[in-house]
């Protein structure tokens, strides 16, 4: 049996334009040649092909060609090209192990530790989630430089932070492999309440999430926790993965709609196809996936700003088939599918190939469910920010983990006064997240033609 088509997700970035000279016009290589050939794959593929215009600037660079075609309303589309270093993703969290946020009281700013990555060189050296930093590289932080500062440290070798009580961090640059799960644990036992926090959607977390299914079904867990507060995506495979392994669902239901333009033919994965995605290495199927799985019928799930992509897409996904109950802040907004199309050599000739990277397909659930690109809204909202002082992730004070437990009526948890409630800070209020972030777009392969 052929393997069907990929889902997978992956980092892209804008790219500047080549100072090479271009080729003479109409020959392989040249500007007109590689744009009048993207104008031919956009008005084939491009979900707003109705919204291009005629274009007479054909000797514009390629990059600048394929921009100038984007609808105004497309945030995503991109155009990278082979070896440019400019076009990989470098975020905090996979350069220097930690992601942080700005917030603002009324005489100053404040920025949060909010992430860790766990054997992180930051980790080792004590960085914690919740601490306050100064300065950046000897620099220090007001309401108008941090953005600044963090791009510019993703291109330093080390980025030095100082944190309000004087200690500095010394943070080599380094590919960061961050786990995808960083804590499975019970934080209740009346009911029996599991609790999990995935950073990502990516197979290398397939084995420890298995196992620790495996550690809530033995401890008969009847309520589940899954943390994607600051989760970007990733996998689509491994999203449907999660899916099977913990919801009361059907190998052959209906995971996702792709709705295209008139030109393509749309199409829907179930999440066995969706599972058959999964990269090379890896050979789960979704029968033997849910034989393991939990089959909860509710699931609380708790989301923010940062997350995006295909961990919304489970959301979604799910929710036509059990109890998605949804906590903290409204989502991303990231509701469309891309693909990738490459310059052929001979329309680029000896030049490196550009890739072209248009959104394609809007994004529904099995019952028409879609359209979040404003982010999907929780269902019982909370801020983590305006309780402060943060806490670690799956500290059960935390206030989104505390609204479930409330929720749920955890009486050994609440009633007994086991947790301390950490008072609301009505003066602070978010600013803006730090400028590292970055979704992870979803990537689907060129699809099929409509038959018109």
């Amino acid at each position: 049996m052929r393997k069907p088509q990929a889902l997978f997700l992956a980092f892209f970035s804008l790219i500047f334009s080549s100072c090479e000279k271009d080729p003479p016009l109409n020959k392989p290589g040249s500007n007109e040649t590689i744009n009048e050939w993207t104008m031919t794959q956009m008005r084939q593929y491009y979900y707003w092909t109705e919204k291009i215009t005629q274009k007479n600037d054909y000797q514009l660079a390629p990059d600048l060609f394929f921009k100038s075609l984007l609808f105004q309303d497309d945030h995503y589309s991109s155009i990278l090209q082979t070896l440019n270093s400019d076009t990989y993703g470098n975020t905090l969290t996979n350069t220097f192990g930690f992601d942080m946020v700005q917030l603002q009281n009324q005489s100053e700013t404040i920025q949060l530790v909010t992430q860790v990555v766990p054997f992180s060189e930051g980790d080792l050296m004590g960085l914690k989630r919740g601490d306050s930093i100064s300065h950046i590289n000897n620099e220090p932080i007001d309401h108008s430089n941090l953005k600044s500062l963090l791009s510019k440290s993703l291109l330093l070798p080390t980025m030095h932070l100082t944190r309000n009580d004087g200690k500095i961090f010394h943070l080599p640059s380094s590919y960061i492999s961050q786990p995808v799960l960083y804590t499975a644990k019970l934080i209740s036992s009346s009911p029996t309440v599991g609790y999990m926090f995935l950073s990502q959607f990516d197979f290398s977390g397939a084995y420890p999430l298995l196992e620790a299914v495996q550690n809530f079904k033995s401890q008969q867990a009847q309520e589940l926790i899954v943390d994607l507060r600051y989760n970007p995506g990733g996998q689509v495979a491994f999203a449907s993965f999660c899916a099977l392994l913990l919801a009361d669902i059907k190998e052959n239901d209906i995971f996702a709609k792709y709705q295209g333009n008139k030109n393509i033919k749309n199409r829907e994965d179930s999440f066995a196809t969706a599972l058959q995605g999964q990269p090379d290495g890896y050979s789960f199927s979704a029968k033997d996936v849910l034989k393991q799985g939990l089959h909860l019928k509710r699931i609380y799930m708790l989301t923010g700003s940062n997350t995006a992509s295909a961990a919304e897409m489970l959301i979604n996904g799910l929710k036509p088939y059990v109890d998605i109950i949804q906590v903290g802040d409204k989502t991303f907004g990231k509701d469309m599918a891309s693909t990738t199309i490459v310059t052929p050599e001979d329309i680029r000739g000896t030049e490196r190939a550009w890739h072209l990277i248009p959104m394609i397909y809007k994004i529904y659930n099995k019952v028409g469910q879609g359209d979040y690109s404003d982010g999907i809204a929780p269902s019982k909202v909370t801020d983590e920010f305006a309780f402060l002082p943060l806490v670690p992730i799956g500290d059960s004070r935390d206030p989104l983990i505390q609204e479930v437990l409330q929720t749920i009526n955890v009486k050994n948890i609440l009633a007994k006064g086991a947790v301390t409630t950490i008072e609301p800070t009505p003066t602070l209020k978010p600013k803006y997240i730090g400028s590292s972030y970055q979704e992870m777009p979803i990537v689907v392969n060129k699809p099929i033609k409509s038959e018109n």
